[in-house]
C-alpha cells in the first residue's frame, strides 16, 4: 500500500522549513506501512492525505467556522470517514483508493511548540502531523482520559518509527 501525503505551504511562496521533503517522504513510509496492518484498509493500494501548513489567521477562522471554537489551535483533522480506527471491524467493502481528509497545522504553533518543547519545528510538525493523522482514524483524546492516553501511546510509537525513519534518511 502506498500513502500519499499532498503538502502545501498556504500563504508563502518559499517554504521556510529545510527537509520538508525527507519529513513527509518517512511520514508516508511510516503511516502507509500503519495503514497496511489496519484492516479498514485491506486491499487498498493507495491512500491519500491533504496536509496544509497555514497561519494563524486561517486555523483560527477554520477553527471557528468547523468547531465553533474561536482560538488558533495547532492541528486541525477533517476526516472523510467516520471511524477506521484499526480497533474497529471494517463495515463493508474497501476501495482500491481511498483519501483520509485534510490535515490543518499552523506554522506559528508549531514553531513556538517546538521551542516549548525544545525540539525543532521539524519535530513537531511530525507530532502534529500523526496527531492530526490519529484523528482521520477516528481516535478522540478529548472524550475520555482513557482514549487520550490511548491515542497518546499510539502517536508515540509512530513518532519514534519516524524519527528513526528519518534518521535513516539523512
Amino acid at each position: 500500500m502506498r500513502l500519499l501525503i499532498f503538502y502545501q505551504n498556504s500563504g508563502l511562496k518559499n517554504d521556510t522549513s529545510k527537509g520538508m521533503d525527507q519529513l513527509i517522504s518517512a511520514l508516508e513510509s511510516v503511516l502507509g506501512q500503519d495503514l497496511s496492518k489496519n484492516p479498514h484498509f485491506a486491499g487498498v493500494k493507495e491512500v491519500s492525505v491533504s496536509m496544509t501548513l497555514c497561519g494563524k489567521t486561517k486555523i483560527r477562522n477554520l477553527n471557528k467556522q468547523y468547531r465553533q471554537k474561536d482560538y488558533v489551535t495547532d492541528v486541525l483533522s477533517f476526516p472523510v470517514y467516520e471511524n477506521l480506527r484499526p480497533d474497529k471491524k471494517p463495515k463493508g467493502k474497501n476501495l482500491s483508493q481511498m483519501d483520509l481528509g485534510d490535515l490543518v497545522i499552523c506554522r506559528e504553533k508549531a514553531f513556538a511548540q517546538a521551542k516549548e518543547f525544545e525540539i525543532t519545528y521539524e519535530q513537531e510538525i511530525v507530532h502534529l502531523a500523526i496527531h492530526g493523522y490519529l484523528h482521520l482514524l477516528g481516535f478522540d483524546h478529548e472524550i475520555s482520559a482513557k482514549e487520550e492516553k490511548l491515542m497518546e501511546a499510539y502517536e508515540q510509537v509512530l513518532v519514534g518509527k519516524v524519527y528513526k525513519k528519518l534518521k535513516k534518511l539523512k
